[in-house]
Protein backbone atom coordinates (compact mmCIF):
# COMPACT_ATOMS: atom_id res chain seq x y z
CA UNK A 1 0.00 0.00 0.00
CA UNK A 2 2.91 2.39 0.82
CA UNK A 3 4.50 1.68 -2.46
CA UNK A 4 1.61 3.06 -4.42
CA UNK A 5 1.11 5.70 -2.54
CA UNK A 6 4.39 6.59 -2.95
CA UNK A 7 3.20 7.73 -6.72
CA UNK A 8 1.47 11.02 -4.83
CA UNK A 9 4.08 13.26 -3.81
CA UNK A 10 6.11 12.78 -7.77
CA UNK A 11 2.73 13.34 -9.49
CA UNK A 12 1.49 16.28 -7.00
CA UNK A 13 4.48 17.60 -7.83
CA UNK A 14 4.31 17.75 -11.59
CA UNK A 15 1.13 18.76 -11.65
CA UNK A 16 0.91 21.33 -9.34
CA UNK A 17 4.38 22.60 -11.37
CA UNK A 18 2.42 23.05 -14.41
CA UNK A 19 -0.52 24.31 -13.65
CA UNK A 20 0.81 27.02 -11.04
CA UNK A 21 4.24 27.43 -12.86
CA UNK A 22 5.91 27.78 -8.94
CA UNK A 23 8.31 24.74 -8.94
CA UNK A 24 8.72 25.94 -4.93
CA UNK A 25 5.32 25.84 -4.18
CA UNK A 26 4.78 22.74 -5.68
CA UNK A 27 7.91 21.19 -4.28
CA UNK A 28 6.38 22.19 -0.87
CA UNK A 29 3.03 20.56 -1.42
CA UNK A 30 4.20 17.82 -2.24
CA UNK A 31 7.21 17.45 0.75
CA UNK A 32 3.61 17.87 3.07
CA UNK A 33 1.81 15.05 1.61
CA UNK A 34 5.22 12.97 1.51
CA UNK A 35 5.88 13.17 4.86
CA UNK A 36 1.89 12.60 5.54
CA UNK A 37 2.20 9.53 3.97
CA UNK A 38 5.19 8.39 5.88
CA UNK A 39 4.63 9.94 8.93
CA UNK A 40 0.68 10.03 9.56
CA UNK A 41 0.08 13.25 11.98
CA UNK A 42 3.13 13.67 12.96
CA UNK A 43 4.17 15.20 9.88
CA UNK A 44 5.46 18.49 10.56
CA UNK A 45 9.11 17.52 12.50
CA UNK A 46 10.16 15.25 10.07
CA UNK A 47 9.99 17.82 7.23
CA UNK A 48 12.81 19.71 8.76
CA UNK A 49 14.47 17.27 10.71
CA UNK A 50 14.88 14.53 8.32
CA UNK A 51 13.93 15.37 4.93
CA UNK A 52 15.55 18.73 4.69
CA UNK A 53 18.36 17.88 7.04
CA UNK A 54 19.49 14.80 5.21
CA UNK A 55 19.08 16.04 1.77
CA UNK A 56 21.05 19.41 2.57
CA UNK A 57 23.37 16.55 4.51
CA UNK A 58 23.65 14.45 0.63
CA UNK A 59 24.42 17.89 -1.53
CA UNK A 60 26.29 19.38 0.78
CA UNK A 61 29.55 20.07 -1.51
CA UNK A 62 26.74 21.87 -3.99
CA UNK A 63 25.65 24.33 -1.80
CA UNK A 64 29.01 24.98 -0.98
CA UNK A 65 30.27 25.21 -4.54
CA UNK A 66 27.34 27.47 -5.28
CA UNK A 67 27.62 29.31 -2.18
CA UNK A 68 31.95 30.15 -3.71
CA UNK A 69 30.42 30.84 -7.60
CA UNK A 70 28.08 33.17 -6.04
CA UNK A 71 30.82 35.27 -4.69
CA UNK A 72 32.69 35.16 -7.68
CA UNK A 73 30.10 35.91 -9.81
CA UNK A 74 29.43 39.38 -7.63
CA UNK A 75 33.43 40.29 -8.20
CA UNK A 76 33.25 39.58 -11.96
CA UNK A 77 29.60 41.71 -11.88
CA UNK A 78 31.64 44.63 -10.20
CA UNK A 79 34.60 44.64 -11.76
CA UNK A 80 32.89 44.76 -14.87
CA UNK A 81 33.19 41.35 -16.56
CA UNK A 82 29.46 41.21 -17.32
CA UNK A 83 29.32 44.29 -19.08
CA UNK A 84 32.59 43.66 -20.95
CA UNK A 85 31.13 40.33 -22.04
CA UNK A 86 27.60 41.65 -23.01
CA UNK A 87 29.32 44.20 -25.27
CA UNK A 88 31.71 41.93 -26.96
CA UNK A 89 28.44 39.98 -27.42
CA UNK A 90 26.62 43.13 -29.09
CA UNK A 91 29.56 43.32 -31.47
CA UNK A 92 29.90 39.45 -33.00
CA UNK A 93 26.51 38.32 -32.08
CA UNK A 94 24.51 40.36 -34.17
CA UNK A 95 22.30 37.43 -34.94
CA UNK A 96 20.05 34.92 -33.23
CA UNK A 97 22.25 32.08 -35.09
CA UNK A 98 25.48 33.41 -33.93
CA UNK A 99 23.84 34.09 -29.86
CA UNK A 100 23.08 30.25 -30.20
CA UNK A 101 26.15 28.97 -32.02
CA UNK A 102 28.41 30.71 -29.51
CA UNK A 103 26.17 29.40 -26.56
CA UNK A 104 26.57 25.71 -27.67
CA UNK A 105 30.25 26.44 -28.16
CA UNK A 106 30.19 28.40 -24.34
CA UNK A 107 29.15 25.25 -23.14
CA UNK A 108 31.30 22.76 -24.16
CA UNK A 109 34.04 24.77 -22.90
CA UNK A 110 32.44 25.36 -19.06
CA UNK A 111 31.05 21.64 -19.12
CA UNK A 112 33.74 20.49 -16.45
CA UNK A 113 31.40 23.52 -14.23
CA UNK A 114 28.02 23.19 -15.43
CA UNK A 115 27.05 25.33 -12.40
CA UNK A 116 29.11 28.16 -13.98
CA UNK A 117 27.59 27.70 -17.63
CA UNK A 118 24.19 27.46 -15.69
CA UNK A 119 24.57 30.41 -13.17
CA UNK A 120 26.64 32.46 -16.04
CA UNK A 121 25.80 32.36 -19.72
CA UNK A 122 22.19 32.62 -19.58
CA UNK A 123 22.64 35.95 -17.49
CA UNK A 124 25.63 37.47 -20.11
CA UNK A 125 23.34 36.33 -23.18
CA UNK A 126 20.49 38.41 -22.45
CA UNK A 127 21.62 41.22 -24.07
CA UNK A 128 22.11 39.76 -27.49
CA UNK A 129 18.95 38.11 -26.85
CA UNK A 130 17.12 41.60 -26.50
CA UNK A 131 19.64 42.91 -29.13
CA UNK A 132 17.92 40.04 -31.88
CA UNK A 133 14.49 39.56 -30.83
CA UNK A 134 15.23 36.13 -29.43
CA UNK A 135 13.88 34.49 -26.58
CA UNK A 136 15.94 33.95 -23.98
CA UNK A 137 14.46 29.99 -23.53
CA UNK A 138 16.49 28.96 -26.32
CA UNK A 139 19.85 29.83 -24.57
CA UNK A 140 19.51 27.29 -21.32
CA UNK A 141 17.56 24.70 -23.70
CA UNK A 142 21.11 24.56 -25.11
CA UNK A 143 23.18 24.65 -22.09
CA UNK A 144 21.10 21.82 -20.62
CA UNK A 145 21.69 19.60 -23.41
CA UNK A 146 25.10 20.25 -23.70
CA UNK A 147 26.97 20.40 -20.15
CA UNK A 148 25.44 17.51 -18.03
CA UNK A 149 25.70 15.24 -21.72
CA UNK A 150 29.70 15.82 -21.74
CA UNK A 151 30.18 15.42 -18.41
CA UNK A 152 28.89 12.19 -18.35
CA UNK A 153 30.66 11.26 -21.18
CA UNK A 154 34.14 12.64 -20.63
CA UNK A 155 36.05 10.42 -18.22
CA UNK A 156 37.84 13.47 -16.11
CA UNK A 157 34.72 14.80 -13.95
CA UNK A 158 32.95 13.49 -10.93
CA UNK A 159 30.74 11.06 -12.85
CA UNK A 160 33.08 8.45 -13.96
CA UNK A 161 33.58 7.91 -9.62
CA UNK A 162 29.81 8.06 -9.26
CA UNK A 163 29.01 5.69 -11.82
CA UNK A 164 31.73 3.19 -11.69
CA UNK A 165 31.10 3.44 -7.86
CA UNK A 166 27.48 1.79 -8.26
CA UNK A 167 29.17 -0.67 -10.96
CA UNK A 168 31.53 -1.98 -8.41
CA UNK A 169 29.00 -1.99 -5.64
CA UNK A 170 26.53 -3.99 -8.27
CA UNK A 171 28.69 -6.89 -9.29
CA UNK A 172 31.57 -8.04 -7.68
CA UNK A 173 35.07 -8.90 -9.77
CA UNK A 174 35.13 -6.19 -12.24
CA UNK A 175 37.02 -3.03 -13.06
CA UNK A 176 34.17 -0.01 -12.49
CA UNK A 177 36.06 2.17 -14.90
CA UNK A 178 36.68 -0.09 -17.39
CA UNK A 179 33.06 -0.76 -17.67
CA UNK A 180 31.67 2.77 -17.46
CA UNK A 181 34.37 3.90 -20.33
CA UNK A 182 33.03 1.03 -22.52
CA UNK A 183 29.66 1.82 -22.18
CA UNK A 184 29.91 5.10 -23.22
CA UNK A 185 29.44 4.72 -26.69
CA UNK A 186 26.14 3.72 -25.86
CA UNK A 187 24.53 6.50 -23.75
CA UNK A 188 22.47 6.87 -26.26
CA UNK A 189 20.54 9.80 -24.82
CA UNK A 190 23.36 11.93 -24.26
CA UNK A 191 24.77 11.55 -27.96
CA UNK A 192 21.38 12.59 -29.04
CA UNK A 193 20.80 15.85 -26.38
CA UNK A 194 24.34 17.17 -28.10
CA UNK A 195 23.10 16.35 -31.83
CA UNK A 196 20.19 18.24 -30.49
CA UNK A 197 22.05 20.73 -29.35
CA UNK A 198 24.29 21.39 -32.30
CA UNK A 199 21.26 21.25 -35.01
CA UNK A 200 19.10 23.52 -33.17
CA UNK A 201 22.33 26.04 -32.49
CA UNK A 202 23.10 26.06 -36.41
CA UNK A 203 19.41 26.30 -37.94
CA UNK A 204 19.07 22.49 -38.51
CA UNK A 205 16.57 22.00 -36.11
CA UNK A 206 13.50 23.92 -36.07
CA UNK A 207 11.17 25.28 -32.97
CA UNK A 208 8.39 23.44 -31.94
CA UNK A 209 5.61 23.14 -29.54
CA UNK A 210 5.86 26.11 -26.53
CA UNK A 211 8.97 27.62 -28.19
CA UNK A 212 7.72 28.17 -31.46
CA UNK A 213 5.09 30.28 -29.94
CA UNK A 214 7.04 32.01 -28.18
CA UNK A 215 9.33 33.09 -30.87
CA UNK A 216 6.67 33.99 -33.21
CA UNK A 217 5.71 36.60 -30.13
CA UNK A 218 8.57 37.89 -29.63
CA UNK A 219 9.43 38.48 -33.46
CA UNK A 220 6.24 40.09 -33.34
CA UNK A 221 7.03 42.09 -30.29
CA UNK A 222 4.02 41.34 -28.58
CA UNK A 223 6.38 39.01 -25.97
CA UNK A 224 9.73 40.70 -24.61
CA UNK A 225 12.50 38.21 -24.22
CA UNK A 226 11.39 36.43 -21.58
CA UNK A 227 7.64 35.43 -22.36
CA UNK A 228 5.94 37.98 -20.91
CA UNK A 229 3.89 41.08 -22.41
CA UNK A 230 5.94 44.07 -23.84
CA UNK A 231 5.58 47.36 -22.33
CA UNK A 232 6.61 45.69 -19.13
CA UNK A 233 9.73 48.24 -17.85
CA UNK A 234 10.36 45.90 -15.06
CA UNK A 235 11.66 43.22 -17.15
CA UNK A 236 14.05 45.59 -19.06
CA UNK A 237 15.45 47.01 -15.72
CA UNK A 238 16.09 43.66 -14.11
CA UNK A 239 18.14 42.67 -17.44
CA UNK A 240 20.35 45.24 -17.18
CA UNK A 241 20.61 45.37 -13.83
CA UNK A 242 23.54 42.58 -14.01
CA UNK A 243 25.65 45.10 -15.16
CA UNK A 244 24.99 47.70 -12.55
CA UNK A 245 25.06 51.38 -13.39
CA UNK A 246 27.04 53.46 -15.33
CA UNK A 247 29.95 53.71 -13.27
CA UNK A 248 30.75 50.18 -13.73
CA UNK A 249 33.91 49.32 -15.71
CA UNK A 250 33.35 47.42 -18.93
CA UNK A 251 35.91 44.61 -18.40
CA UNK A 252 35.63 41.18 -20.25
CA UNK A 253 38.94 39.88 -19.01
CA UNK A 254 37.26 40.83 -15.43
CA UNK A 255 35.49 37.34 -16.28
CA UNK A 256 37.59 35.29 -18.43
CA UNK A 257 40.59 35.61 -15.65
CA UNK A 258 38.41 34.13 -12.69
CA UNK A 259 36.99 31.21 -15.41
CA UNK A 260 40.79 30.91 -16.67
CA UNK A 261 41.67 30.23 -13.19
CA UNK A 262 38.88 28.22 -11.85
CA UNK A 263 39.86 25.63 -14.64
CA UNK A 264 43.10 25.85 -14.00
CA UNK A 265 42.26 24.79 -10.61
CA UNK A 266 40.13 21.71 -11.75
CA UNK A 267 43.04 20.55 -13.64
CA UNK A 268 46.19 21.33 -10.79
CA UNK A 269 43.81 20.16 -8.09
CA UNK A 270 42.87 16.76 -9.83
CA UNK A 271 46.29 15.85 -10.69
CA UNK A 272 48.02 16.41 -7.20
CA UNK A 273 44.91 14.61 -5.37
CA UNK A 274 44.57 11.76 -7.64
CA UNK A 275 41.11 12.45 -7.99
CA UNK A 276 38.39 14.93 -9.56
CA UNK A 277 38.38 17.91 -7.33
CA UNK A 278 35.75 20.45 -8.83
CA UNK A 279 34.22 22.96 -5.66
CA UNK A 280 38.02 23.98 -4.25
CA UNK A 281 38.16 25.32 -7.87
CA UNK A 282 35.34 27.70 -6.89
CA UNK A 283 36.97 29.28 -3.55
CA UNK A 284 40.12 29.61 -6.72
CA UNK A 285 37.98 31.43 -9.03
CA UNK A 286 36.79 33.43 -6.01
CA UNK A 287 39.87 34.47 -5.14
CA UNK A 288 41.28 35.32 -8.34
CA UNK A 289 37.87 37.29 -9.29
CA UNK A 290 38.39 39.30 -6.00
CA UNK A 291 42.15 40.14 -6.55
CA UNK A 292 41.88 40.92 -10.28
CA UNK A 293 38.87 43.57 -8.97
CA UNK A 294 41.03 45.14 -6.35
CA UNK A 295 44.08 45.31 -8.82
CA UNK A 296 41.76 47.07 -11.35
CA UNK A 297 40.99 49.77 -8.47
CA UNK A 298 37.18 48.86 -9.43
CA UNK A 299 36.75 47.77 -5.81
CA UNK A 300 38.08 48.98 -2.59
CA UNK A 301 39.31 46.25 0.15
CA UNK A 302 36.95 47.80 2.70
CA UNK A 303 33.96 46.43 -0.37
CA UNK A 304 35.15 42.88 0.15
CA UNK A 305 32.84 40.81 2.68
CA UNK A 306 29.91 43.15 1.47
CA UNK A 307 30.55 41.42 -1.90
CA UNK A 308 31.11 37.88 -0.66
CA UNK A 309 27.67 38.54 1.12
CA UNK A 310 26.30 39.98 -1.79
CA UNK A 311 26.61 37.09 -4.04
CA UNK A 312 25.58 34.76 -1.58
CA UNK A 313 22.49 36.21 -1.13
CA UNK A 314 22.29 36.77 -5.35
CA UNK A 315 21.77 32.78 -4.81
CA UNK A 316 19.33 32.40 -1.91
CA UNK A 317 16.30 31.84 -4.19
CA UNK A 318 17.93 29.44 -6.37
CA UNK A 319 18.99 27.57 -3.21
CA UNK A 320 15.71 27.62 -1.55
CA UNK A 321 14.36 26.31 -3.82
CA UNK A 322 17.86 23.42 -4.74
CA UNK A 323 17.10 22.54 -0.77
CA UNK A 324 13.10 22.02 -1.07
CA UNK A 325 14.24 19.34 -4.20
CA UNK A 326 16.62 17.75 -2.35
CA UNK A 327 14.00 17.45 0.52
CA UNK A 328 11.61 16.18 -2.17
CA UNK A 329 13.97 13.91 -3.65
CA UNK A 330 14.74 12.44 0.35
CA UNK A 331 11.18 11.73 0.62
CA UNK A 332 10.11 10.35 -2.43
CA UNK A 333 12.95 7.25 -2.09
CA UNK A 334 11.58 6.64 1.45
CA UNK A 335 8.62 6.07 0.66
CA UNK A 336 9.58 3.73 -1.79
CA UNK A 337 8.98 5.38 -5.11
CA UNK A 338 11.73 3.77 -6.80
CA UNK A 339 11.51 0.45 -5.87
CA UNK A 340 7.50 0.52 -6.80
CA UNK A 341 8.49 1.59 -10.34
CA UNK A 342 11.04 -1.66 -11.19
CA UNK A 343 8.54 -3.73 -9.62
CA UNK A 344 5.87 -2.66 -11.60
CA UNK A 345 7.63 -2.41 -15.22
CA UNK A 346 10.28 -4.51 -14.66
CA UNK A 347 8.85 -8.29 -14.64
CA UNK A 348 9.05 -10.46 -16.69
CA UNK A 349 11.51 -10.14 -19.48
CA UNK A 350 14.61 -11.12 -21.73
CA UNK A 351 17.92 -10.54 -22.21
CA UNK A 352 17.46 -8.93 -25.42
CA UNK A 353 14.87 -6.08 -23.85
CA UNK A 354 17.18 -5.49 -20.56
CA UNK A 355 18.68 -2.76 -21.95
CA UNK A 356 15.40 -0.87 -23.18
CA UNK A 357 13.35 -1.89 -19.64
CA UNK A 358 16.44 -0.81 -17.35
CA UNK A 359 15.98 3.01 -20.14
CA UNK A 360 12.05 3.47 -19.77
CA UNK A 361 12.85 2.65 -15.62
CA UNK A 362 15.03 5.11 -14.98
CA UNK A 363 12.97 7.69 -17.51
CA UNK A 364 10.82 7.62 -15.22
CA UNK A 365 12.41 7.88 -11.90
CA UNK A 366 14.90 10.32 -13.18
CA UNK A 367 11.76 12.59 -14.35
CA UNK A 368 9.36 12.21 -11.46
CA UNK A 369 12.23 12.79 -9.02
CA UNK A 370 14.36 15.29 -11.23
CA UNK A 371 16.93 13.57 -9.97
CA UNK A 372 19.87 11.65 -12.38
CA UNK A 373 21.79 10.07 -9.06
CA UNK A 374 18.10 8.98 -7.73
CA UNK A 375 17.23 6.44 -10.64
CA UNK A 376 20.88 5.79 -10.83
CA UNK A 377 21.52 4.27 -7.46
CA UNK A 378 18.11 2.58 -7.32
CA UNK A 379 18.52 0.69 -11.08
CA UNK A 380 21.96 0.30 -11.25
CA UNK A 381 21.96 -2.56 -8.47
CA UNK A 382 19.38 -4.39 -10.38
CA UNK A 383 19.80 -3.81 -13.48
CA UNK A 384 23.59 -4.86 -13.88
CA UNK A 385 23.44 -8.09 -12.56
CA UNK A 386 20.26 -8.76 -14.20
CA UNK A 387 22.09 -8.30 -17.16
CA UNK A 388 25.38 -10.80 -16.14
CA UNK A 389 22.08 -13.00 -15.48
CA UNK A 390 20.45 -13.12 -18.34
CA UNK A 391 23.50 -12.39 -20.95
CA UNK A 392 22.23 -9.16 -21.71
CA UNK A 393 25.21 -6.98 -23.14
CA UNK A 394 26.61 -5.53 -20.09
CA UNK A 395 28.14 -2.18 -21.49
CA UNK A 396 24.57 -1.28 -23.18
CA UNK A 397 22.57 -1.86 -20.54
CA UNK A 398 24.80 0.49 -18.32
CA UNK A 399 24.58 3.25 -21.00
CA UNK A 400 21.38 2.86 -20.97
CA UNK A 401 20.84 3.29 -17.54
CA UNK A 402 22.91 6.74 -17.54
CA UNK A 403 21.05 7.64 -20.60
CA UNK A 404 17.41 6.90 -18.80
CA UNK A 405 18.95 9.03 -15.71
CA UNK A 406 19.49 11.65 -17.94
CA UNK A 407 16.21 11.88 -19.43
CA UNK A 408 14.47 13.39 -16.13
CA UNK A 409 17.70 15.51 -15.45
CA UNK A 410 17.76 17.40 -18.51
CA UNK A 411 13.79 17.44 -18.69
CA UNK A 412 11.60 17.56 -15.43
CA UNK A 413 10.86 20.89 -13.82
CA UNK A 414 12.18 20.10 -10.14
CA UNK A 415 15.79 18.99 -11.93
CA UNK A 416 18.54 21.56 -10.66
CA UNK A 417 19.66 21.02 -14.17
CA UNK A 418 16.49 23.01 -14.96
CA UNK A 419 15.93 25.21 -12.27
CA UNK A 420 19.56 26.59 -11.94
CA UNK A 421 19.51 27.84 -15.84
CA UNK A 422 16.06 29.06 -15.98
CA UNK A 423 16.24 30.80 -12.61
CA UNK A 424 19.76 32.91 -14.35
CA UNK A 425 18.19 33.30 -17.31
CA UNK A 426 14.67 34.97 -15.46
CA UNK A 427 12.31 32.62 -16.84
CA UNK A 428 10.09 29.99 -14.90
CA UNK A 429 11.65 26.06 -14.57
CA UNK A 430 8.30 25.38 -15.68
CA UNK A 431 8.37 27.25 -18.89
CA UNK A 432 11.90 25.78 -19.48
CA UNK A 433 10.95 22.29 -18.77
CA UNK A 434 7.74 22.83 -20.99
CA UNK A 435 9.56 23.92 -23.91
CA UNK A 436 11.52 20.95 -23.86
CA UNK A 437 9.30 18.52 -23.36
CA UNK A 438 8.62 18.26 -27.19
CA UNK A 439 12.22 17.37 -28.12
CA UNK A 440 12.96 15.22 -24.81
CA UNK A 441 10.30 12.65 -26.03
CA UNK A 442 11.32 12.75 -29.32
CA UNK A 443 14.92 11.69 -28.26
CA UNK A 444 13.35 9.39 -25.65
CA UNK A 445 11.74 7.58 -28.34
CA UNK A 446 15.16 7.76 -30.93
CA UNK A 447 17.01 6.11 -27.61
CA UNK A 448 14.29 3.47 -27.31
CA UNK A 449 14.47 2.38 -31.00
CA UNK A 450 18.48 2.34 -30.44
CA UNK A 451 18.93 -0.02 -27.10
CA UNK A 452 15.90 -2.37 -28.39
CA UNK A 453 17.63 -2.58 -31.53
CA UNK A 454 21.17 -2.57 -29.83
CA UNK A 455 19.97 -5.19 -27.18
CA UNK A 456 18.48 -7.59 -29.52
CA UNK A 457 21.63 -7.82 -32.03
CA UNK A 458 24.30 -7.95 -29.41
CA UNK A 459 22.12 -10.27 -26.76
Amino acid sequence: MVNALSLIPPLLAIALCFATKNVLMSLFAAIVAGSVIGNGWNFIAPIIDTYMVNGIKSNTSVIVGMLFLGMMLSFIRRAGGYKGFAEFCQKKLNSERRTLISTFWFSCCLFISGYLANLCLPRVMRVPARENRMPIMKVPMIITSVCSALSTMTPITMYILFFSGLIVSAVEGYDGMTLYISSIPFMFYAIVSLIFAAGYAYGLIPDIGPVRRLTAGVKAEELDIFGRKTGDETNEENDLSIFRGPETPSDVWALFAPVIGMVAAIVILSLANGSIVVNPAFLVGAAVAAVYALAKKAIRFADVSGLMIGGVRDQAGLLCILVFAYAFGQIVSELGFNAFVVEIVGNNFSAGVVPLIAFVICCIISYGTGSLSAAAVIVFPMAVPLALATGAPIALTIGACVSGSHFGDLSSPVSDNIIMPSEAAGISPVELSRALLPYRLIQAVICCVAFFAAGCAMA
